[in-house]
């Protein structure tokens, strides 16, 4: 069921494309194990883990959600998760914004993961 339903992303992709949410989940997982130096499955798993792991999935949550523009909901799903925490997760990296060092972070991760998406479906 969860391979089912496709996503219109909203901006800040260059066009709409249809997204599947586990293939936005596995991309943006992807290029957030790879900055904090984690295992990938690590993150997908259904269990907390350690601190960092959480927080580094709570990055992939927020990225999947304002960079692919997904639905709370959406995320939840692919990731195994509630939509309230899904929403947690962006208030806890919205707030961590704040700090020009993690934001810069942020930002160059979301700008990988676009730009990694967008070449995939070119």
């Amino acid at each position: 069921m969860l391979d089912t339903p496709l996503f219109v992303a909203q901006s800040p992709l260059p066009e709409k494309v249809l997204l599947d949410p586990i293939d936005v989940r596995r991309r943006v997982v992807a290029c957030v194990a790879f900055d904090f130096g984690l295992d990938a499955r690590s993150l997908e798993a259904p269990l907390r883990g350690s601190q960092r792991m959480a927080f580094a999935r709570q990055i992939a949550m927020y990225l999947a959600h304002v960079g692919f523009g997904l639905s709370f909901d959406a995320v939840g799903r692919a990731f195994g998760r509630d939509r309230t925490t899904v929403a947690h997760a962006c208030r806890v990296v919205e707030d961590g914004r704040d700090d020009i060092w993690f934001d810069c972070r942020v930002a160059t991760l979301e700008s990988i993961c676009l730009r990694t998406s967008c070449g995939a479906h070119q």
